[in-house]
């Protein structure tokens, strides 16, 4: 039976990964921090020495895939036998397991997998947003090869990747990044009444559910923010694009010159244009560089504040919507960050 190593850190997070190929099976694997980082670069050479294994927190475990998947997986892929390395998912409301298919070096595809009917509603969204930018002509980015359930149940989602264990993780931004956005936004700009964008629609959202939000944040500073929203477009024709809406390395490599972008589950087609830079400049300096909120507000000065409370907005209402009252610690910790920052930028 092929040897798994299970490795844990101290965000609950679990992957689960085989001794063999172990490096390509670490492609899996995104880390943020120091420790992380030299775990991934070193951990396939020395696995075998115990010591090591110790050190590294990696547990020997035995693990294999429901027979209705690895059926499933085997006819998408074409594959008899793929191999395989399991993350559990981030713990929270919407936790998900993703797996990693590979041959040998070569990465064929990513699978996520649900028992939630609310995430599987997420594959299928992700999955309709990917056809359209396919047909607009967007490149750098995954094709669905399969969105439905497993013959047990299982909400399934698989799609293709370019990533190899030659790809770059780009923690800091880069002129691909802007080409990227740049392109995403002129291939999907569309004009549309405000009141028909997916924007306006998730303001309306949050406001009919303010009874969600923790009291982290105040709550006249949201009512204060979506009321400036609604007067700048109320009844008006904007020009809005895609917005994939978790825009950050460990969401994308960079791979033979260009950038490729996965993981589109939040994304949305009518948007404004810009938010993903805020995106990506926000979640590095917290989960990151863990900045303060003076100097997250530092750093979005530098890149230009014109629209970040447009951003701010669809954080908060993303997770309010998601949370649905029920938040922990963490989370209302994130609410109180996001309240500091609002405070400043609605002065």
């Amino acid at each position: 039976m092929a040897v798994y190593y299970e490795l844990r850190n101290a965000d609950g997070k679990v992957w689960i990964m085989p001794a063999r190929h172990l490096r390509t099976a670490m492609e899996l694997y995104q880390p943020g921090g120091p420790k992380g980082k030299l775990l991934k670069q070193f951990f396939p050479l020395l696995h075998r020495i115990g010591i090591v294994r110790r050190v590294a927190g990696a547990t020997v475990t035995a693990e294999r895939l429901p027979g209705p998947l690895a059926e499933l997986l085997r006819r998408v892929l074409g594959v008899d036998e793929p191999e395989y390395s399991i993350f559990k998912g981030t713990p929270s409301v919407h936790q998900k397991t993703t797996i990693q298919l590979f041959d040998r070096d070569r990465i064929l595809a990513y699978c996520k997998t649900t028992q939630s009917e609310e995430i599987a509603g997420l594959f299928a969204g992700e999955s309709k947003v990917l056809s359209s930018l396919e047909a607009l002509g967007v490149k750098g980015i995954p094709r669905c090869l399969y969105c439905g359930d497993t013959t047990d149940g299982l909400h399934t989602f698989v799609q293709s990747t370019e990533k190899t264990p030659h790809s770059r993780v780009l923690h800091g931004w880069t002129p691909l990044h802007d080409e990227f956005l740049a392109t995403l936004h002129s291939r999907t700009r569309r004009r549309l009444p405000y009141e028909d964008t997916d924007y306006c629609h998730t303001m309306h959202e949050l406001a009919g559910h303010l009874h969600w939000l923790p009291t982290t944040i105040d709550r006249s500073l949201v009512e204060r923010m979506l009321a400036a929203i609604e007067a700048r477009w109320s009844g008006k024709e904007v020009e809005f694009s895609a917005y994939h809406a978790d825009f950050t390395p460990w969401n994308m490599v960079e791979e033979q010159g260009r950038l490729f972008v996965f993981d589109w589950e939040y994304s949305r087609l009518t948007y404004p244009p810009g938010l993903d830079r805020y995106h990506f400049a926000t979640q590095t300096a917290i989960f990151e560089r863990h900045l303060t909120a003076g100097q997250i507000i530092e750093e979005i000065d530098s890149i230009g504040a014109t629209g970040y409370v447009l951003y701010l907005a669809d954080v908060v209402a993303r997770f309010t919507m998601r949370e649905r009252g029920r938040v922990s610690e963490s989370m209302a910790a994130s609410f109180a960050l996001w309240g500091e920052l609002l405070a400043h930028y609605l002065r």
